[in-house]
């Protein structure tokens, strides 16, 4: 190896699992990772991708003349990409269209900023629901997009949904029920700087999906020394009671469900694959994707992620989450926007429906934490586990049947269980709750 990259190999293996500089963003042909083993060993570049045709490698400065040293074909993914960008918005517009949304549709939308990027951009949410104004006691639902900035399908789906949304409230029975019984919020841009920079990373060069705590390594979910988008992030989900969400990417077409960071089976196993191929199903490309049977896979099987928002959002929130892949093309030509949110646009609604598939407990005291024990009682006897919950209010997406909540206060040793139902395809007024004094 030579001197011009080996430096960088040492320094970046030191810290790589906090951080993993990215500025050279290849394709590697062929259906061999291995042959960049000794790179992915160092943890000094990032893997992602991984499909019969190639994958994607990310690195610092150095690592495309690593590849010539070794006589590793690639190409120059920024490259390629530039041909096709003139005629996508930029953030400053983005920005634009959800105040204009906003302005337009007051009494169900509610725009915020939950904190600045690295290059002092907002990063907007969107709050959808009858109530804007009021936080209710409602199921929470969210999506979350292109956290990588060039992967921009998903900006502009979750732009169009809101602009959807906002048109057919009040005439669409769909919609409407939707909107009426739920708390939505979608966050269309979580990495504004690296889409303008028509880059994967934030300004600082990193992966913000690599930046959150991960269960494999991290003892606890503590913001520091975290990336400033990955912190927004972090504390907006904590001042929040979200149940189920989704973020989206773009590199191929599929939905994943986790665990993305181990092997392991996942404690909801049967319902993420479930609510994964509900998705797939009403997108007849990734339905019928020739790479992934049925349009889904498992995170880890595909390929192992390590600080990825989907696993932190379930271990640490409670918030059952999958990652959608929208489009082959990361920045497919701006005009075959329309067609692909055609294609998504049934999943997004369908998705979004299926956070009214849980139950929930809401105590009249304010400011109450502590847990609840999960046990199914029907169809099968089962134990989901402890759940902490704060707030004075719990919610829980789970499989359809007959559970008992067992719930104890904070510093209580005293417990009350109450009886609740689960079923699909029923959105209950404001959401499935028992509410407790």
């Amino acid at each position: 190896m030579k001197l011009y990259f080996a430096f960088s190999l040492m320094a970046l293996s030191v810290t790589a699992l906090a951080q993993v500089k990215i500025q050279e963003e290849l394709f590697i042909p062929g259906k061999n990772p291995e042959i960049v083993k000794e790179l992915v060993d160092t943890g000094s570049v990032i893997i992602d991708h991984v499909t019969s045709e190639g994958f994607e490698l990310y690195g610092s400065q150095g690592l495309a003349r690593y590849l010539d040293d070794k006589n590793i074909v690639y190409l120059d993914m920024k490259a390629i990409n530039e041909k096709v960008l003139a005629d996508y918005p930029t953030s400053a517009e983005i920005s634009q269209k959800l105040q204009n949304a906003a302005a337009k549709y007051p009494h169900i939308m509610r725009l915020t900023s939950i904190g600045k990027s690295v290059k002092g951009k907002d990063l907007w949410v969107m709050k959808i629901s009858d109530n804007v104004a009021r936080d209710e006691v409602e199921p929470e639902f969210k999506y979350i997009s292109s956290m990588h900035g060039d992967e921009i399908t998903g900006r502009e789906l979750t732009v169009s949904l809101i602009e959807e949304i906002g048109e057919k409230y009040g005439r669409d029975s769909e919609i409407t029920e939707l909107v009426n019984n739920t708390e939505i919020f979608i966050m269309p841009s979580m990495n504004p700087d690296g889409s303008d920079l028509k880059q994967r990373a934030n300004a600082n060069w990193t992966d913000l999906n690599r930046n959150f705590p991960d269960m494999t390594r991290d003892t606890q979910s503590s913001p520091t020394g975290r990336q400033i988008e990955v912190q927004h992030v972090m504390k907006f989900q904590n001042e929040r009671q979200f149940a189920l969400s989704a973020n989206f990417h773009g590199g191929t077409i599929v939905a994943n469900y986790p665990w993305d960071s181990k092997y392991d089976v996942h404690p909801l196993n049967d319902l993420v694959i479930e609510l994964s191929q509900g998705y797939s199903n009403l997108n007849p490309e990734m339905k019928n994707s020739q790479e992934f049977p049925g349009g889904i896979t498992n995170g880890a099987d595909w390929y192992i992620v390590r600080g990825g928002m989907q696993d932190w959002s379930y271990v640490w929130h409670n918030d059952l989450q999958i990652t959608v892949e929208l489009s082959h093309q990361k920045w497919p030509p701006y005009r075959d926007i329309p067609g692909f949110y055609q294609d998504n646009r049934d999943s997004l609604v369908y998705f979004m429906k299926e956070v009214h598939r849980g139950a929930g407990i809401k105590i009249a005291r304010p400011g109450i934490s502590g847990s609840v024990v999960v046990k199914q009682t029907s169809p099968a006897v089962k134990d989901f586990g402890s759940y902490a919950f704060k707030n004075s209010e719990f919610y829980k997406v789970l499989p359809d049947g007959d559970y008992t909540f067992t719930l104890t206060e904070k510093n209580s040793a005293a417990s009350k269980a109450v009886n609740v139902r689960v079923e699909k395809n029923l959105i209950s007024s404001n959401g499935n709750y028992i509410e407790l004094n």
